[in-house]
């Protein structure tokens, strides 16, 4: 009994040292991986780097990504021929010199002396892999920015000709798409794997990429453009959507996010900078010119004098826009601040009401055919020896009661109106605006009916010209190319079309802007259509940070190298 108590103890004894040992190892590496959380996640409140985040990629290779926050990384690390500055016009990035030729057929380009993360050289081969693997691969966002390349032809390793299937005056807008390696990712390699990936031109480059987990960035210390001493490091964590995006900075874990308008009261101006900037969401209203009220002039600009602008801007966008006279970002430097739009005048408005005359309503034409034959019946009583003072007392009488009998149709008709306003019912702002354009057409005597509709059912509505006025927004493009907009608003002229085919086909950007100045002109003094605003963007920033970003909707991070941290 005695020996298997002794021998029990023992054992009880042995199991309690080695339960010791596993505790002591276990708290070992418990407090090793706690020390290299802490190391690799630190606070935006004590952390050395600038921290980011970026949702999951599906990819890393900016060419085939269509995730617009790994778009936003993948800016830091890959450069393009030419950028989009703060302002949304184009500049010069890769790009030493270019030249366009062949009355805008071609373009040469000089590359700067570029080196790619690994220490090799960007050469022009690498400009003609990337145009290459752009239009081998139609999903990608940049791919419809390569089209009109019809072919790339090297000089040299720095310089090369791009030739176009046509003349386009924004052929160099479209430049804008990052060079990726052709050494890294030649053939048979998969394009999309990150191994084939890790190595851009930019200002950041990858030190170390764990797939689902993070990348952590540094400056590139061989970049061909001065960079300021004080540039940051870069830590960006991968998370699982936009909302983990905007905790993330709340929770103080990271420094930088591109937040919406309904998250923006959830930043403390005590804890945070708040960046605000145009964004590409243009918003009009449009006429629908199938109606034949708004074939007239006078309609449009009674329609477009009773709106209130301001008030749209001040309760329908709660003052988150800006207000535009056309369809371009309003910093561009193709935009004409000068022009000056119908102001919002009621009084202005009931006069253009009461000018408007309906030549093409048929109503009205027969009363021009009623006056004519009042005149031939005229004529033909003075060939029967009526005295000459009564045909003309007959004619000014006849010519009196037709301007009266046109203006009487015409009011009666408008008195009879009741314009069908569609709006999204999803988009809260555009639907307060349909509200006070509703109360300010019936202020001046036109009748109204707005309709809520699904996007679905707006878009069937627009395309079947089932409305009368649409309050309707669009995503400007990267290229300030406001051509489609013209085209799609329902005005036929011959007068814009000659506008718009010559913008097009402009090769100088002092051509262009001329052009564009006559047709902003254009558009406003013959109120082809409302312009209202373009809408806010937001970027946050912790306290933290100091310097100034320039966002963009291209690059939120536009000068990400100039912010420092607070010491």
């Amino acid at each position: 009994y005695i020996a298997r108590k002794v021998k029990s103890m023992n054992k009880i004894k042995f199991m309690t040292i080695i339960l010791v040992m596993v505790a002591s190892l276990v708290g070992c590496s418990m407090e090793e991986e706690s020390g290299e959380v802490l190391e690799n996640k630190p606070s935006a409140i004590t952390s050395k780097t600038i921290n980011l985040t970026m949702m999951q990629p599906e990819t890393i290779n900016p060419i085939t990504n269509k995730n617009k926050s790994v778009g936003y990384i993948m800016n830091l690390i890959y450069d393009s021929l030419f950028t989009i500055d703060e302002n949304y016009d184009t500049v010069p990035q890769l790009v030493e010199e270019y030249k366009i030729e062949n009355d805008g057929m071609s373009i040469n380009i000089k590359l700067k002396d570029i080196k790619w993360h690994d220490g090799t050289t960007l050469t022009s081969s690498d400009v003609k892999f990337t145009v290459d693997l752009i239009k081998q691969n139609i999903d990608s966002p940049y791919n419809a920015l390569v089209e009109n390349i019809s072919s790339i032809l090297i000089i040299n390793d720095k310089e090369f000709n791009i030739n176009f299937n046509d003349k386009y005056a924004f052929s160099i807008d479209t430049l804008i798409f990052p060079i990726v390696s052709e050494k890294q990712l030649e053939k048979d390699k998969n394009i999309n794997n990150y191994k084939n990936n890790l190595v851009g031109n930019g200002a950041y480059k990858i030190k170390n990429y764990e797939e689902r987990k993070n990348i952590s960035l540094i400056i590139n210390d061989s970049y061909y453009d001065q960079l300021p001493s004080t540039a940051k490091n870069i830590e960006v964590e991968i998370v699982p959507d936009e909302e983990a995006q905007v905790s993330m900075v709340i929770s103080l874990d990271s420094d930088i996010a591109k937040i919406s308008l309904d998250d923006l009261s959830k930043f403390y101006e005590k804890e945070f900078k708040t960046t605000t900037y145009e964004s590409r969401d243009y918003e009009c209203l449009l006429f629908n010119y199938n109606n034949e009220f708004f074939k007239d002039i006078n309609f449009r600009k009674a329609i477009i004098s009773s709106i209130n602008k301001d008030k749209i801007l001040e309760e329908g966008y709660i003052n988150n826009a800006t207000l535009v006279n056309f369809p371009l970002n309003s910093k561009s430097k193709y935009y004409d601040k000068d022009i000056k739009t119908l102001e919002y005048s009621k009084e202005k408005a009931k006069k253009y009401l009461s000018e408007v005359t309906l030549e093409t309503n048929e109503n009205i034409n027969n009363i021009d055919k009623n006056t004519k034959n009042n005149k031939n019946t005229v004529q033909d009583l003075n060939k029967s020896n009526l005295e000459t003072n009564n045909k003309k007392d007959n004619i000014t009488d006849n010519e009196t009661t037709t301007k009266e009998d046109k203006e009487k149709v015409i009011k009666e008709q408008i008195s009879k109106l009741n314009l069908k306003i569609i709006v999204n019912k999803d988009n809260p702002e555009r639907k307060k605006s349909a509200y006070i354009i509703s109360d300010n057409l019936k202020d001046i005597g036109i009748k109204n009916t707005i309709e809520e509709l699904s996007i679905e059912d707006m878009n069937k509505a627009l395309n079947e010209k089932n409305y009368d006025l649409a309050l309707v927004g669009w995503e400007l493009s990267l290229v300030p190319d406001a051509t489609n907009i013209l085209e799609s608003i329902g005005y036929e002229d011959e007068k814009l079309t000659n506008y718009i085919n010559s913008l097009k086909n402009a090769t100088t950007e002092s051509q262009i802007r001329d052009i564009y100045k006559s047709i902003q002109k254009y558009v406003n003094e013959n109120a082809l259509f409302m312009n209202l605003v373009i809408r806010y963007d937001y970027i946050v920033t912790n306290r933290r940070i100091e310097g100034k970003i320039s966002p963009n909707s291209f690059d939120i991070y536009e000068g990400i190298t100039n912010l420092d941290i607070a010491k």
